[in-house]
Formats: C-alpha cells, sequence, structure tokens
C-alpha cells in the first residue's frame, strides 16, 4: 500500500511527497518518474510518524513568540551592531 499525500513541487528542481517505503524502495509519484528517470538526485527521508509526534506548532508560529531585546533601530542598522562599525 502506498501513501501518497500533499505532493508538490517545491521549486523548479525538487519535489516534496509522501509515501510508503517497502524493501528499501521508496516509489516516485508517476507524474515525475518520466522527468528524474536517469538523473542523479538528493534524497532525504524524514519519518512522518516522529515528525507528527510534535506539538503542531510551526516554525513561523514559534518565530512569532520570539522576542529580541535590542534598540529600537536594530533592524536597521543590524550592519552596524553585529560588525561593531559606525555607518558614516
Amino acid at each position: 500500500m502506498r501513501l501518497r499525500q500533499d505532493i508538490r513541487v517545491t521549486d523548479m528542481s525538487s519535489i516534496e511527497f509522501q509515501t510508503i517505503a517497502h524493501d528499501g524502495v521508496v516509489e516516485i509519484p508517476p507524474e515525475h518518474q518520466r522527468a528524474l528517470n536517469g538523473r542523479k538526485v538528493r534524497v532525504v527521508l524524514v519519518d512522518v510518524v516522529q515528525d507528527e509526534r510534535g506539538d503542531g506548532e510551526t516554525l513561523f508560529a514559534r518565530l512569532r513568540r520570539l522576542h529580541v531585546d535590542g534598540p529600537q533601530d536594530l533592524s536597521a542598522n543590524h550592519d552596524h551592531y553585529a560588525a561593531g562599525q559606525p555607518d558614516d
């Protein structure tokens, strides 16, 4: 049994999809097989079960809670504060 949900093209050179690995094989969805056939590809496997055990909070939701103490002009003058060089 294969699980193919949420197939999405993330940019011109990558795709993301869910499937079930079986006997050491991860199948590429049929609509992408021709374009990738014979090409060298990089494969990153993420355990969906482990991923689903998280708190469900997205990275952006976590970043919205982030509070940075700093000067009022930190956004505009971050190079100055990072490098210690005053703008002339």
